[in-house]
């Protein structure tokens, strides 16, 4: 007696019957990882928030599935933030730089009225 064939392996061009693509999945994963969200990550992918769970819930085991769980997966306390070219600033620190940016603003402003442009009513009215 002959062992079972394996199942044909796709191809990285092949469609899925049901649409999710090679391409599709890391589309997916890819922006499930940014935004943790569902619904936003099978928009990005072209795909529907039901197909996705389908496609994850068909083998609970595989690749798809765990790499969504790994997705989903907050990093850990332990991990340092992100590097970034901006300092943290609080609420009440933003505010206070506004509010001296705001004042150096109004000090700078000329204290006389703006002249009238050409054009307009009031210096159609002067010229009459």
């Amino acid at each position: 007696m002959r062992p079972p064939a394996p199942p044909p392996r796709p191809s990285r061009q092949s469609c899925r019957r049901d649409g999710w693509t090679v391409a599709r999945q890391l589309a997916f994963l890819d922006s499930l990882a940014r935004t943790r969200h569902v619904g936003t990550a099978a928009a990005a992918a072209g795909m529907s928030r039901e197909g996705a769970y389908r496609l994850r819930d068909r083998q609970p085991d595989g690749l798809f599935a765990a790499m969504w769980q790994r997705a989903m997966t907050p990093p850990p306390a332990s991990a340092p933030p992100p590097e970034s070219h901006m300092e943290s600033y609080s609420d009440g620190r933003l505010m206070r730089l506004l509010g001296d940016r705001q004042r150096r603003n109004s000090a700078a402003a000329p204290t006389s009225p703006r002249p009238e442009r050409e054009g307009t009513t009031a210096h159609r009215a002067e010229t009459s």
